[in-house]
């Protein structure tokens, strides 16, 4: 009985274990750290650089922010939007990563974020695709839900169906008809 109960006592202890793994708690602790941290790029005037704004939203990946988000957020037009939300409340002394946070949490939460998450998403996947007449029915499908003109998608219909052997991404070949243009 006493072995069964050690047994037992070993297998949830690493059950527990697994479930509060060192990477996950550290990007936890990361994360609270980061949330409790001043916006000092504010004070000192360096956020007006696009590239210091992209590194301090950076600082927030460990909370969950991806690529995406890090890039949309970095944007100084996206950032100024929620600096003027934040800025009714608190001033910018008083203003922490946490505060920036729960206004990003807030604009992923909107509808038009979703739409242009997806559309760029949609649009990065697309321009790396090497294009294929085989394929051409699925991509069109892509380049529709994109908004592409008719006359562009006829313009790449074209392309592909006169180089059958092509190897170039769609990204490639719209700069391609585009100088042609």
């Amino acid at each position: 009985m006493k072995k069964i109960l050690f047994v037992a006592a070993m297998f949830l202890a690493i059950v527990v274990q697994a479930q509060h793994s060192p990477s996950k708690d550290n990007a936890n602790e990361t994360c609270e750290m980061q949330l409790n941290e001043k916006l000092n790029f504010m004070l000192d005037g360096s956020f007006a650089n696009e590239n210091v704004l992209f590194m301090e939203i950076a600082k927030l990946r460990p909370c969950g922010l991806d690529e995406f988000d890090v890039n949309f957020f970095g944007n100084m037009d996206v950032f100024n939007t929620m600096l003027a939300r934040i800025s009714k409340e608190k001033k910018v002394e008083q203003m922490t990563f946490n505060d920036l946070y729960t206004e990003i949490v807030k604009f992923k939460k909107a509808d038009v974020y979703k739409e242009i998450r997806e559309v760029t998403i949609a649009s990065e996947r697309l321009g790396e695709t090497v294009g294929n007449i085989e394929n051409w029915s699925q991509d069109l499908t892509l380049f529709e839900n994109l908004g592409a003109s008719q006359d562009v998608i006829n313009k790449v219909y074209d392309y592909l169906k006169a180089h059958p052997d092509n190897k170039k991404t769609y990204k490639e070949i719209l700069g391609l008809l585009k100088k042609q243009s």
